[in-house]
């Protein structure tokens, strides 16, 4: 089999050096310092690109193989690379992971798993056809942070689990969505992309907090939606703001909040309720446990970066022992199983131009659309567990969509 012995540094291909894959290289480059990886070969499409120059060179450096397309590397590197990181449009990932593992590589593909159930079960396949695996970049579950809390949800702490919640608001300009040709659309590239803020910026709490509603075996089967409020800011085929209800099996509550249009910013934190207590996970801040039983505890978090480093270093520790736990394409898969549902569920609603906000330039040109009151009304439908429609905070003014 294919994988790194005790005493060899893992042989690792990674797609890409710009845009997010970027994140990915510096993510890689303490590992490379150190010795602990050898980046044997990287796919660059484009290096005319600044960026892309910039990283070709510093890979040249490092004596990795370079090439211009990802079908020659698997071609040239089948059965010579342990471990291939794919940090790419979500158009892509499943058949570049697919690719990967037949020529006998595990892979490290960035979130969400696939656009489609269709593209999952094909990941899935080829898997069990190859013997290797693959690890999905929603990076807190790596952590020991996540892992411990899931623990300690499953063992009982909160009493039997009641709801689990999300919120988040990250305004994004309007560049976000002309940064590439699938950013905001269902579709590209022949193959199901579904982009929103709940399959991409926030697509790791909402697999989060899956993830510990599993702990209460709360998503054996199909999500119950009540409603969904999908609305869309910005010119896009998707949303960027939504707003989504109902019940995992198990009788465990949700409700997903995430808005990319609002003034504020509010950093992603989900709130676990049980019969005996409460647990709210901060975003690169901090866990709080407060229970009946008198449990009062704050632990700190890592941030983004650190995230990361542990995620990787949980999949090069996965090479050698299968034991690890890594993000599998079994939990990655009922992230994408409920985005999916969603969209058969509900359709993207136009909120009216007359209740857009325009944040010009001063050259003029349009940088941000925002829905004033937004903020506070996603932050109020958290507290109750209601709707956008319902916030009192927008005074129905969004009643008229």
């Amino acid at each position: 089999m294919n994988t790194a012995s005790p005493s060899s540094a893992p042989r690792i291909a990674l797609i890409g050096v710009t845009g997010y894959a970027g994140i990915y290289l510096e993510m890689l480059r303490p590992f490379l310092k150190h010795g602990e990886i050898e980046l044997t070969a990287a796919v660059i499409i484009n290096r005319t690109q600044p960026a892309a120059a910039t990283a070709a060179a510093e890979l040249a450096g490092w004596g990795v193989r370079i090439y211009e397309n990802a079908d020659a590397m698997f071609a040239r590197e089948a059965g010579r690379i342990d471990l291939c990181l794919i940090p790419t449009g979500i158009a892509w990932h499943a058949r570049l992971t697919v690719a990967a593992l037949h020529a006998g590589m595990h892979v490290l593909v960035e979130k969400p798993l696939a656009g489609s159930r269709v593209d999952v079960e094909s990941i899935r396949e080829a898997e069990r056809e190859t013997g290797r695996w693959v690890a999905v970049g929603f990076q807190d579950i790596f952590s020991e942070a996540a892992q411990g809390l899931r623990a300690e949800v499953e063992g009982g702490l909160l009493g039997r689990l009641l709801s689990v919640q999300a919120l988040g608001l990250w305004p994004r300009p309007v560049a976000y969505y002309t940064r590439n040709h699938w950013a905001g659309r269902l579709r590209a590239d022949d193959a199901d992309v579904l982009d929103s803020p709940l399959n991409n910026a926030f697509a790791h709490f909402v697999n989060l907090g899956l993830f510990f509603a599993d702990a209460a075996r709360a998503t054996e089967r199909a999500v119950e939606f009540a409603d969904a409020e999908l609305w869309r800011v910005n010119a896009i085929e998707s949303f960027d703001t939504a707003v989504v209800r109902g019940r995992l099996a198990g009788d465990v509550r949700f409700w997903f909040g995430f808005s990319h249009a609002t003034r504020e910013v509010h950093e992603p934190e989900i709130l676990l309720t049980g019969t005996l207590g409460r647990a709210r996970w901060i975003h690169e801040r901090q866990i709080e446990i407060e229970t009946d039983g008198g449990v009062r505890r704050v632990s700190p978090m890592p941030d983004a970066f650190g995230f990361r480093q542990r995620m990787f270093r949980a999949v090069l520790a996965r090479l050698r022992n299968p034991a690890v736990p890594v993000c599998d394409t079994a939990l990655a898969a009922k992230h994408t199983a409920f985005i999916c549902d969603l969209h058969a569920f509900a359709g993207v609603v136009d909120v009216p131009v007359h209740l857009v906000e325009q944040q010009l330039s001063p050259q003029g040109e349009v940088v941000h659309l925002r829905v004033p009151g937004l903020g506070a009304a996603m932050r109020s439908a958290y507290t109750t567990g209601g709707t956008l429609v319902g916030s009192a905070a927008l005074a129905g003014v969004l009643a008229e969509t």
